[in-house]
């Protein structure tokens, strides 16, 4: 069997060389650089919509009283339900909301099973002072001095 030597060899302007008027690898390969350059863009598209609804939810931080930058989302939300009921003239016992026993000015919410909302009493309105978890609320109303200091002070 003979080969055709290399002299009839052509070199494309891709770099490969073969026989014909055009490269039968880069040919193959057009539909698989097509679709790639596809998905690119669209994953370039979905990372672009992610960084918009980040900051968007970012900036609706800016409106709450308290910080709440720290919590989970689902939490986030609900607290804020538990200060729009509040603001709109809610008792605080209708949210299931509770003194503190040792410091009378500062009322508990359960905003869900693991997570309260604690709030000053001033005599006209009730003051959102902080969203904890349980855990750190537990600690506080075993030794709520301790964690809060004096009575005049306010929770940071």
């Amino acid at each position: 069997m003979s080969r055709r030597s290399r002299k009839h060899k052509k070199r494309f302007a891709c770099g490969h060389r073969g026989f014909g008027q055009t490269c039968h690898c880069c040919a193959a390969r057009q539909p698989q650089l097509a679709k790639q350059s596809q998905r690119l863009a669209e994953n370039r598209a979905q990372q672009m919509a992610k960084s918009r609804q980040r900051q968007q939810w970012q900036a609706t931080f800016a409106a709450d009283p308290i910080d709440l930058k720290k919590l989970p989302r689902r939490i986030v939300l609900k607290a804020r339900g538990v200060m729009a009921a509040l603001e709109t003239g809610i008792n605080y016992w209708e949210l299931s909301g509770k003194r503190l026993e040792s410091m009378r000015s500062i009322i508990r919410i359960p905003v869900t099973y693991r997570y309260r909302l604690l709030c000053r009493d001033d005599g006209r309105s009730l003051i959102p002072l902080k969203v904890i978890s349980h855990e750190r609320y537990n600690a506080i109303s075993r030794h709520p001095h301790r964690h809060l200091g004096d009575r005049s002070s306010v929770v940071s």
